[in-house]
């Protein structure tokens, strides 16, 4: 499925296919739009997403970062 959006980076996704694709529904998508962890652009009343940002949304990590105890031996 990645390879289709490696090819047609340029594409817009509409909310619902970037939903699909991500596994989530179209309001996990909205949400992700107003927190600013995806970017859109919005055409008239409609929300569009570039591929690209798809793909770099699917590729970042997820979590919170490693961070080992401290060992506080006296």
């Amino acid at each position: 499925m990645t390879d289709s959006i490696a090819n047609n980076s340029a594409e817009l996704l509409s909310v619902a296919q970037t939903a699909k694709i991500l596994g989530v529904t179209r309001q996990r998508v909205h949400d992700l739009i107003k927190n600013g962890q995806i970017i859109a652009c919005k055409l008239g009343r409609y929300y569009y997403i570039e591929t690209a940002e798809v793909e770099r949304y699917q590729n970042q990590p997820m979590g919170k970062p490693y961070q080992p105890r401290s060992t506080n031996t006296p």
